[in-house]
């Protein structure tokens, strides 16, 4: 039984030697539930949870802080768009998912106040908000 166990360690040894830098190289995969993508962002989580009447929405005809999330209208309303809250930071920054205003806002970054959003209902979930940063930082594509 030792001599498998050392025969078996050995064997790992000399894989894990084998070639390559010592660097994995790892696929980030697309989270699951929800395409990275606005058009999967928008029916999941921008039209019901966000771009609702009554309250502190972002919806037409006064949506809050002007950031529009009703369907047609987020790409235009966040993708390089300054922050009414944070002028140093794009609503949506492309390819920047940690310094983009609606992420921070969605994750609870500290540097957002008052409150994390959305304001009504449940905040978002670990893979909504991975679907999230996933499509800020793959571009921001309108699709």
């Amino acid at each position: 039984m030792k001599a498998r166990l050392l025969l078996t360690l050995g064997l790992l040894l000399t894989a894990a030697s084998c070639g390559g830098d010592g660097v994995i190289d790892a696929v980030v995969a697309p989270p699951p539930g929800i395409a990275p993508t606005l058009t999967a962002l928008q029916s999941a989580i921008f039209t019901p949870r966000c771009a609702v009447r009554g309250g502190f929405c972002h919806v037409s005809p006064q949506p809050a802080q002007g950031m529009d999330l009703s369907a047609g209208n987020t790409f235009i309303s966040t993708v390089g768009v300054d922050s009414v809250e944070l002028s140093d930071f794009k609503r949506v920054s492309p390819g920047n998912a940690a310094d983009s205003y609606l992420y921070m806002k969605v994750a609870g970054d500290p540097r957002i106040v008052p409150v994390q959003m959305p304001m009504v209902g449940d905040l978002l979930s670990a893979s909504e908000l991975d679907a999230v940063r996933a499509w800020i930082d793959a571009g921001a594509k309108d699709n």
